[in-house]
């Protein structure tokens, strides 16, 4: 907006953005993602919105409340599709903010996560869903326990998650995997039978133990065992 002057709205914006804590209006949570903010002023937070949708193809939707939270903000809504551009989206989304408020030292939170991030595209990679399966498995509250479940018969001594990345240890190795599903009939994707990811899915099928099939999938690895799947891709081989 030609009427909104540099750094007008400074101090008007909170540093915090939440993400994926409120329902999609637009669409299913899944497909689409909801980014908060807040706002002191209401009409900070009207022009905000104007600003927003008259500068952002990928935004879906954008809307504020009338009245304040129980912390004395009004909350701003920017809907967003979900999907591989999100967090450079968001990036983006931020960064034309500060146009008009200033440079904000941004933070964010993900769902029902208290721990807050800074925002920086390899954060967002980490912590926040670009996909329907994505968002299922960070969703589901059971996840941990189902993980420590699905390698309970492996070699693997201690399990540790952090947002999608989880590290298997063992012993005398470890290995990081970004977990892209769990347990979720795998309908698409080219499976790999060349030299190099066969050896690499000997490889894992073997550090894991008996019990175990591991399938190259795309650029992901299928780990199947009792009729339930996860599908790892690897960040350290």
């Amino acid at each position: 907006m030609k009427s909104i002057l540099q750094n007008e709205m400074k101090d008007f914006i909170s540093k915090h953005i939440t993400i994926d804590s409120h329902q999609a209006k637009l669409g299913n949570d899944n497909d689409v993602s909801v980014l908060k903010l807040e706002s002191s002023d209401k009409t900070v937070a009207k022009d905000i919105i104007q600003f927003i949708e008259s500068g952002f193809k990928f935004v879906l939707d954008a809307d504020f409340s009338p009245s304040k939270n129980k912390q004395g903000y009004y909350d701003i809504f920017i809907e967003v599709e979900r999907n591989q551009d999100l967090p450079k989206n968001i990036i983006s989304l931020t960064r034309d903010i500060e146009n008009v408020t200033g440079m904000i030292p941004w933070t964010f939170s993900f769902y029902k996560d208290t721990k807050n991030h800074k925002l920086t595209h390899e954060n967002l990679n980490n912590y926040i869903p670009t996909s329907q399966s994505e968002y299922d498995f960070l969703t589901n509250e059971e996840i941990d326990e189902d993980i420590n479940k699905f390698f309970e018969s492996s070699s693997i001594n201690k399990i540790q998650r952090n947002g999608k990345t989880v590290t298997l240890n063992k012993m005398y190795s470890k290995h990081s995997f970004d977990v892209v599903s769990m347990n979720n009939k795998v309908t698409e994707g080219i499976y790999k039978i060349d030299n190099s990811s066969q050896s690499e899915s000997d490889y894992i099928n073997s550090w894991l133990g008996a019990g175990f099939k591991v399938i190259k999938l795309d650029e992901s690895f299928k780990v199947s065992k009792d009729n339930k799947n996860i599908i790892l891709k690897a960040k350290d081989f």
